[in-house]
């Protein structure tokens, strides 16, 4: 059952502890990575060395998904300067789709909502103007961007933001260890509101006080009546584990493997 778990499943990984480290073991073990992108990564490393690396993976067959950055990025942002440079750092990131071709890119869509309560039209809008270009280049392309919610307290803008994009190419990433954490609204409530636009999950648990990133079954998230709330809809989206230590990632996998409801649930595709 593992290594079915293992097919059906991405690893977040970040791009330079892949090339570093863990590639010979991605390929072993045959695992799809979500390669984690950040400015440092596109501002010094060679086209050369980018290429090598999705051509290994390509080789082998692995299924990838990207993840953007998003420290510092304000895509909604009220800065004219900021977010021109938001823009121009999302676009550098998205001219490596045809690179990795990717199924996904996940990325964050920056609401806070201390922060933008006052200028929440503003900030969609801008938002808008952001997101909208870059959908329109993944038409294309089989890649679809996925929007991830973070400290969003509620499920209301990033619903208000995919209905403005409105394309088949953008959707709802669902990450449970954020929803937790940081949101007043429980897991219905977004799977209620969002469940029409979810295309992809980030899978981690923590005991809803912090961000933890724990393997599954450490903390007090109930993933089976997540993967139950999906069968019974059939739904069927990408799959990221976002454990931060290797061992967790370990103990994810075979948490899963133990899960009736989400063996039924990859027993489908």
């Amino acid at each position: 059952m593992l290594n079915q778990v293992i097919k059906n499943v991405q690893v977040c990984i970040p791009f330079m502890m892949l090339c570093e480290k863990h590639l010979p073991m991605v390929i072993r073990h045959r695992i799809n990575p979500e390669i984690g992108l950040d400015g440092d990564v596109i501002d010094t490393c060679s086209p050369k060395a980018l290429a090598e690396v999705a051509s290994v993976l390509r080789q082998e067959g692995l299924g990838v998904t990207l993840h953007g950055p998003f420290y510092d990025l304000v895509p909604g942002g009220l800065d004219k300067t900021m977010v021109k440079a938001t823009r121009r750092r999302l676009r550098q990131t998205f001219d490596l789709i045809p690179l990795f071709e990717p199924k996904s890119i996940v990325c964050h869509t920056g609401f806070d909502r201390k922060r933008y309560h006052e200028v929440r039209d503003q900030w969609l809008d801008t938002s808008v103007q952001t997101w909208s270009p870059l959908v329109d280049d993944l038409g294309n392309t089989r890649t679809v961007l996925v929007l991830e919610n973070v400290y969003e307290k509620t499920p209301t803008m990033l619903e208000r933001l995919l209905k403005a994009l409105d394309s088949d190419q953008a959707g709802f990433c669902f990450d449970t260890g954020h929803m937790n954490a940081f949101s007043d609204t429980a897991m219905q409530g977004w799977l209620e509101s969002l469940g029409p636009f979810l295309k992809q999950m980030h899978l981690h648990d923590n005991n809803g006080i912090w961000d933890d990133h724990l393997a599954l079954g450490n903390g007090n998230i109930d993933f089976d009546t997540l993967f139950r709330h999906m069968e019974l809809r059939g739904l069927r989206p990408i799959i990221t584990l976002e454990a931060h230590q290797e061992d967790w990632v370990w103990d994810s996998l075979n948490t899963l493997s133990r899960s009736a409801p989400f063996l039924r649930l990859i027993s489908r595709t």
